[in-house]
């Protein structure tokens, strides 16, 4: 039996070894012979080269530019998007033909969602060694059901943007009407249409070089815009001026808008029709004709407010006459998406109070309002001397004898009362620098007297003069306590003060009373106030459902306690000190604190004017770039905003 098995596996090995010699000899005669290129690499060159749109490198049974040309054309309609296009089947049709599946992958703008088919491609096989197979062309490599003579084009249907929304949840900015104000060139002369681009210039006020060239470069019949105008400033327009100049036409239209022009500008932004370098930024999400924000919350939430376009890609023939509509397919289609609301903590009564209060300010400044309960920013107005820019979130400027409320904080902590005795001289010199008490500095209170009356009076040389007995990593802990130098994310990029725990010698001096290094924005003291009539350090917020990711200072946290002292001491300002203005507004009592904030280098120096209060449960900052003592400028501009 073993003999037997034996026998059967030498026949096998036997068998296995000629088999193998005879190939190789088939080999080295040269009668075995790879397998033929069966077209899948050119398939994948083409589609390489469709992915591209570039494929008069091919090897096609037609002219290679025609097709490049054809192809053009095609995809013209489709610019900027472009196909992802590879290659799944390529079988045998014939002896020397073949059929490679393409799948084609469209990521379309703004959306999840892609346009994916297949296509085919027909190839030929040739002698060439090197380009072994040919390219039968057909519109149909692009697009399954195109015919020659069409042209693929996309449309798209814009969705209804979101509204910023109020504190009650009623639409801030929403479509108004407007008034867009242009040339109609259509039947004028090259000459009149640049001398009424010119007298429209000047009427609605831009510039008459530009606005000219813009028209004498658009169509011999077009509208060339030349302002958009809300309705009330169109009608301030000299109506008969305007219909004196040729060619002046006006036609209605909508935008969103706020209530008025400068209503919360900063904080809101503006929306604008996308510009090239908007849709060139937004890879692919942005396309020609969708409004975008520009600025503010409309361009931080732009996203949430913008909504998803919808598209239709449709196939175009050619008409069939001259003037005669073009045939079309919808190929693919989706519905827009409308935008999402924006609610905001702003109230518009309080908007509007502070931006009557800053009318008429000629310089920079703000005015913050606060709910020291929840955090909520319910106003947040600048001058139109800011000239756009948001002071109220990114001002960044010494806080001056505002910056008394954390000085007194720290103190505190270091064992004082509002009733213990501080030093209040005319001067007093820290390590060589002299400090002074403000001009008009009433004598009744110098020399000896209470934290709280040097708080309600503002002596800086009482706090300075401590300068000693609380290092300035304690002032910084005190500030911190109090909200300065928090991070948060509001929304929109918001500067919430910074004080070096590390100064010495006069810059700590200088910090005791809120000069030197020490620097804040409106919004910062505004939280600071909140902070105390809380009693526990208050994080802003502007967006509803917006996580303000916030970061306090790791610092001792403000104490109840603490708080009731701060309070106490800053309602005297109101009673007995420099914000006796207050004192007869009508509801619950008024709590507060005046600076004054020197600053530049000419002589005599500018001044920053300041003033914190709060009444109820509503804190504020008011704050004027160059201003006089802030119980000169800011407490009359607190009064009227309470009053409002």
């Amino acid at each position: 039996m073993v003999e037997k098995n034996l026998d059967t596996l030498g026949r096998i090995m036997l068998r296995r070894t000629a088999g193998t010699l005879l190939a190789l000899a088939l080999v080295l005669s040269g009668t075995a012979c790879a397998p033929k290129d069966d077209g899948r690499s050119t398939a994948q060159a083409l589609a390489a080269a469709l992915s591209d749109g570039k494929v008069e490198k091919l090897a096609f049974t037609t002219p290679a530019a025609d097709v490049q040309t054809e192809l053009s054309g095609i995809t013209k309609g489709m610019a900027p998007l472009k196909p992802k296009v590879t290659v799944g089947d390529v079988s045998q049709t014939g002896e020397d033909t073949a059929r490679a599946t393409l799948n084609y992958t469209w990521d379309l703008p703004d959306t999840d969602k892609d346009w994916t088919y297949q296509a085919a491609a027909q190839l030929q096989r040739t002698d060439d060694a090197e380009k072994p197979w040919d390219i039968q062309w057909s519109p149909a490599a692009v697009e399954p059901s195109l015919q020659a003579g069409e042209k693929l084009s996309v449309h798209t249907a814009q969705p209804k943007r979101g509204a910023i929304l109020d504190a009650a949840g009623k639409a801030i900015v929403k479509d108004r009407p407007v008034q867009v104000v242009g040339i109609d060139k259509k039947g004028l002369s090259d000459a009149q249409a640049e001398s009424s681009a010119r007298a429209l210039a000047g009427l609605v006020g831009i510039d008459a070089g530009q606005y000219a060239a813009t028209v004498a470069g658009s169509g011999p019949d077009a509208f060339v815009q030349a302002i958009t105008l809300r309705q009330a400033a169109y009608r301030k327009l000299g109506q008969a001026e305007l219909e004196s100049i040729k060619g002046a036409a006006a036609q209605a239209g909508a935008l969103p808008l706020a209530p008025t022009r400068g209503f919360a500008s900063a904080v809101l932004g503006s929306v604008r029709e996308a510009t090239a370098e908007d849709i060139e930024k937004s890879g692919g999400k942005i396309v020609a004709g969708e409004t975008v924000g520009a600025g503010g919350l409309q361009a931080s939430f732009n996203d949430e407010l913008a909504g998803t376009p919808g598209l239709t890609i449709s196939a175009v023939g050619k008409p069939a006459a001259e003037g005669a509509q073009a045939p079309s397919r919808e190929l693919y289609a989706t519905e827009p998406v409308d935008g999402r609301d924006v609610k905001t903590s702003l109230v518009p009564r309080l908007q509007t109070a502070a931006e009557k209060v800053l009318a008429d300010i000629t310089s920079p400044s703000s005015i913050v309002a606060i709910r020291p309960s929840t955090g909520e920013i319910l106003a947040a107005a600048n001058g139109p001397d800011s000239g756009g820019y948001n002071t109220a979130f990114l001002g960044q400027y010494a806080p001056g004898s505002t910056f008394k409320i954390a000085t007194s904080l720290g103190l505190l902590r270091q064992g004082m009362t509002p009733k213990s005795t501080v030093t209040c001289d005319p001067q007093f010199s820290a390590d060589g620098q002299k400090f002074e008490n403000a001009d008009g500095y009433p004598a009744a209170y110098t020399g000896a007297i209470t934290l709280t009356e040097a708080v309600a009076h503002s002596c800086n040389t009482a706090f300075v003069s401590e300068f000693g007995n609380l290092p300035q990593r304690k002032l910084a802990d005190a500030a911190g306590a109090l909200g300065i130098g928090m991070k948060a994310d509001l929304g929109l990029d918001a500067f919430l003060g910074k004080i070096n725990p590390d100064e010495t010698s006069t810059a700590h001096a200088a910090a005791m009373i809120g000069q030197g290094t020490v620097q804040v924005s409106p919004l910062a003291m505004a939280a600071l106030m909140a902070s105390v009539v809380k009693g526990q350090a208050v994080v802003p917020q502007l967006v509803e459902g917006h996580d303000a990711g916030a970061k306090l200072p790791d610092v001792p946290k403000l104490t109840a306690a603490e708080a009731g002292q701060l309070r106490t001491m800053m309602r005297a300002a109101v009673t007995d000190g420099y914000l006796a203005s207050l004192t007869d507004l009508p509801g619950g009592p008024v709590i507060g604190k005046t600076g004054t904030a020197e600053y530049g280098s000419d002589k005599p120096l500018k001044t920053h004017s300041w003033v914190i209060a709060a009444q109820g449960d509503l804190a504020i900052a008011v704050f004027v770039e160059d201003g006089d003592l802030g119980a000169v400028t800011g407490a009359p501009m607190a009064k009227k905003f309470f009053q409002g």
